[in-house]
Formats: C-alpha cells, structure tokens, sequence
C-alpha cells in the first residue's frame, strides 16, 4: 500500500503562520516529480508544533491539491495514546489515506506499553497505519518481536524505521508478512535498507531531489545496481549536509536558498547556524 519514494514535507511558515502559497508550489513539485506520497505534518513538518486548525488546513489543503493523485500521510504523534487517537481520527475523518505514527516518546513505555498503544489506536481507528521507530527522538525503540506482534494487527501495515542497524531490516522481512512494507527512516542508509528487504522511503532529502530519491528506489527494484548507486552517490553530499543540524532546520534553509519557502521554523527550533548554511552552500546547486 506504502511503499517507493515517499517525501516528509516540510511546512512552509510566514510571519508564524502557515505559507499557503509556498506549500502549494511544493505539493506541485512531488506531483510533478513521481513522489509517490506526501507525508505532512510529520517531524520534517514541525508537526508537534503545530495547533490542531493549522493542522486541519494543511491536511484539507493537501488533500484537495492531491486529488487522489498521491497518498497523503498524516503524522499523528504523541506521548498520550489518546491524544494519538485524537490526531489519527482528524486525519482519517478528513481523508487521509494513512497516517504515521511514532513510539511513545519522553515517558519511556516497556515494549507492551508501546504494543498496547498502537493496538487501542488500531482499535478506535479505521485508517492505515505505519508504525514509526526512531530511537534517537524518543530514547526506545521498538524491538523486533514488537514489530512482528504489531504487524499481525490488520490495518498496521508498514513500519518507518530510522535504527541505522540494517540487520533488523534482514529480520524484520522474514518476520512479517510481504504485504507489510518495511520504509527506511534514514537517508543515508538508503540504499542498504532496501539491500536487506526494504520496500521505499520517507524522506527529508526528497524535499531537495524527489526525481533522484525516485529514481534509486526504483532502479533498486528493476535491479539496476549502477544506477542506484549513481542517485546514491549524487544525493550523499546533501545527505551529509542535511544532518548538519536538527531535522528540519538545514533542510529549510536549502528550500530557501532555491526560492521555494521563507528560513522560518518554529520556535524552539531556530534557522540554521552560519556554519550549517555554509555546509548546505557548499552541496547546493544554486
């Protein structure tokens, strides 16, 4: 259902508020650029920052642009199982085809603890559902026999996972099923991800190079090793400049510097650092 080259979009922010006109253009972009979904209101999408009528006009707004064109995903994050029951609820009652959910961060749950969140989700949801590990956000992660019991459940139907160990990838595919799709979480892991039995992406560079992250995944299906490593090569520079600073900062500076939305974030996040802007100058095409 989720699979192939999937882009976590920024949100574009003027003067605090949502850029409408900016976002517009971007979700354009990905239309034009054979994304084959739009993840909004995730972490790359300052999604916990964001106030439940931003986050209902973004969603509305995406939506109606997509057309059915493209999935849209939701990000649908929080420590509170219920508070994560409120979010995946808007998005599926405003027609969001899945939604991506994170482990429960800060409070630190055993592994039923996060098995029982995403089943009382699961349960008091009707949409699909992508589990999402990522261990340096939430300080856990989710461990493999996790994943296997989560994966049972009908309308969990994929995990996100940004562990750099890509042995859990090898795993993880023989545990689950083949309609269960495996997303790696981490750029510059790609290519390794899908060597050990990832389906596709979510991904922040595909802000930058949609046609390229496209491109690596799908050569890697049609078996085209040189030509996934030549995207992978082209794309390694930014990879490496985007991780100059906290996920979204150095990536909204590099759609800035191309003209496509104004360096805003939300507060705590700040722009980028001179040292970050000078990293990302270096790898742009400008």
């Amino acid at each position: 259902m989720f699979e192939g080259s999937i882009v976590a979009l920024v949100t574009p922010i003027r003067n605090n508020a949502i850029d409408f006109c900016a976002l517009e253009k971007l979700v354009e972009f990905h239309l034009n650029s054979g994304t084959d979904g739009i993840l909004v209101c995730g972490s790359t999408g300052e999604g916990l920052l964001l106030i439940d009528e931003e986050r209902e006009n973004i969603i509305s707004f995406v939506i109606k642009m997509a057309a059915s064109r493209i999935k849209i995903l939701v990000g649908c994050s929080s420590c509170s199982t219920s508070e994560s029951i409120r979010l995946v609820l808007m998005a599926q009652e405003l027609g969001a085809d899945g939604v991506l959910v994170i482990a429960p961060y800060y409070i630190k749950p055993t592994q039923l603890g996060i098995i029982e969140h995403f089943k009382q989700i699961h349960t008091n949801s009707n949409i699909p559902i992508i589990v999402y590990n990522n261990p340096g956000r939430c300080s856990i992660g989710i461990s493999l026999d996790t994943v296997f019991e989560l994966s049972k459940l009908d309308r969990i139907v994929a995990l996100k996972d940004s562990d750099t160990n890509l042995s859990r990838v090898t795993v993880m595919r023989s545990m689950v099923s083949e309609d269960f799709k495996l997303l790696s979480g981490d750029d510059l892991t790609l290519p390794g991800f899908l060597a050990h039995g990832g389906d596709g992406t979510i991904s922040v560079v595909a802000n930058l190079e949609p046609l390229v992250v496209k491109k690596l995944v799908e050569s890697w299906k049609m078996g085209d090793i040189k030509t996934m490593v030549e995207c992978d090569q082209k794309l390694a520079p930014l990879n490496r400049a985007l991780s100059s600073e906290s996920n979204p900062i150095p990536v909204k500076y590099a759609l800035f510097r191309r003209g496509l939305i104004q360096n805003e974030l939300r507060l705590p996040l700040l722009p980028a650092s001179k040292a970050t802007e000078m990293a990302m100058d270096k790898v742009l095409e400008i």
